[in-house]
């Protein structure tokens, strides 16, 4: 059996590239797409601290000189289209995962070019001499490795990971944030344990970490601080979900109301979750101002389940990235890449050679 090869794509700074791009008067200026709300930050403005989903009016007390440019969504998907015509001519094998970034399986593709750094800058060059749009890549052994890789030499570079002992060689001495699904909260609850660096991981079982963490996050720290990840690239993957979401009449303005808001709107879609026998993957939450700008984040778990502790955390902990949380007039929860319970199965594995 071929090892896989797979290619993690990742548009640089999407929306405020186009946006310079159609308009070179605003090259290597500090620039943010948005409203109230900084959607996307380019990278002079990211080097003053601006990023996204905090307001703009903090935005420009960081960087008074920023240029604040309204979100044209449906610009953006226009031209993320036609990234994905170009990404398709390469292999059907995708899987996207949102606008601006995707999958690709190329295991079977990569033969027919002389190496793996051939095949990753003439990606890179092909999407910016068709679209004037820089992208990072990563390749990796699976879906996890790659998209570690993409973030390596942001932005228009790429970095390889060709198996396990690069990658762990790599990462081991790492924060441990470097995981994907290791947010501020449970970076606490590991810091408790002192684990704060990825080889601290591998002083324990994973019989422990699911004993300290639950089975979703402890199986994820075992598993991905070990670049394990057999996960497929599944274009066609089915996103059925269950959500609930509430415009309020006036807008929220504290942290109590916002807390309440996001719980009720967690209990109302959990209870379905559960009534209809679902477990899920993936936790969203949607957030829109009162200038209509409007911020999604979601979060994909190691495991299925429905354990409520622990989905209920993963909101609070999207919900605490979002910086700006005043004038909200919207919130959404939902859960996603959902499975009947009695068809679901947790399989891991508890060691190896």
């Amino acid at each position: 059996m071929k090892d896989r090869v797979i290619l993690h794509y990742d548009m640089d700074a999407f929306y405020a590239s186009v946006e310079i791009r159609d308009n070179p008067q605003l090259k290597n200026r500090p620039l943010v797409v948005g409203g109230g709300v900084v959607t996307t930050a380019s990278y002079p403005a990211r080097k003053y601290g601006v990023h996204s989903a905090m307001s703009v009016i903090e935005a420009r007390i960081l960087c008074p000189n920023l240029i604040v440019v309204p979100c044209d969504k449906n610009k953006y998907m226009s031209v993320s289209k036609y990234i994905h015509s170009l990404v398709e001519k390469v292999t059907n094998k995708v899987e996207y995962i949102a606008l601006d970034e995707g999958f690709l399986d190329v295991t079977e593709v990569i033969e027919k070019y002389p190496s793996k750094k051939y095949f990753a800058e003439k990606f890179k060059e092909r999407i910016y001499k068709k679209t004037g749009l820089t992208c990072s890549v990563g390749i990796g052994y699976n879906k996890l490795t790659a998209k570690i890789a993409s973030d390596i030499n942001k932005p228009y570079g790429f970095y390889i990971f060709n198996n396990s002992d690069e990658f762990i060689n790599y990462i081991k001495e790492k924060e441990i944030k470097i995981i994907p699904g290791v947010g501020k909260k449970f970076r606490a609850l590991l810091e408790k344990k002192k684990i704060t660096k990825v080889k601290d991981v591998y002083k324990y079982s994973i019989q422990e970490l699911i004993s300290m963490f639950s089975t979703s996050r402890g199986s994820l720290l075992y598993f991905y601080s070990r670049g394990l990840d057999d996960s497929p690239v599944a274009r066609d993957r089915k996103h059925l979900s269950i959500g609930n979401e509430t415009t309020y009449r006036e807008p929220l303005k504290t942290d109590e109301e916002i807390i309440r808001g996001y719980t009720l709107m967690f209990e109302k879609s959990y209870k379905r979750l559960i009534e209809n026998k679902f477990v899920c993957k993936n936790i969203g939450i949607k957030v829109r101002y009162k200038d209509f700008t409007t911020i999604s984040r979601s979060k994909n778990l190691h495991e299925k389940t429905d354990n409520k502790i622990e989905l209920f955390s993963v909101v609070e902990e999207l919900f605490d990235g979002i910086e700006n949380r005043k004038d909200i007039r919207l919130l959404g929860v939902s859960f996603s890449n959902i499975t009947k319970k009695n068809k679901f199965r947790v399989q891991l594995t508890f060691s190896f050679k």
